[in-house]
């Protein structure tokens, strides 16, 4: 029982750091513009659609066929 308590909490403390590691490397990538250079070389290439953007205005969204 104390080897399985032992184990899960290595597993815990493992999966933990990883969270860590991981928000750090995302706000160096925020922070850094990365990701923005990123999307525009995909949009550029055309590998990133972007929806048009959603206006209040009800008569801008595309009409249904009425059956």
């Amino acid at each position: 029982m104390l080897k399985l308590c032992l184990q899960v909490l290595v597993c815990v403390t493992i999966v933990l750091r990883c969270m860590v590691i991981f928000g750090h490397l995302r706000k160096l990538w925020m922070a850094d513009g990365l990701a923005g250079e990123f999307r525009r070389e995909l949009r550029r290439r055309g590998l990133l659609v972007t929806p048009p953007p959603i206006s209040g205005d009800p008569r801008a969204l595309p009409h249904r066929a009425d059956p």
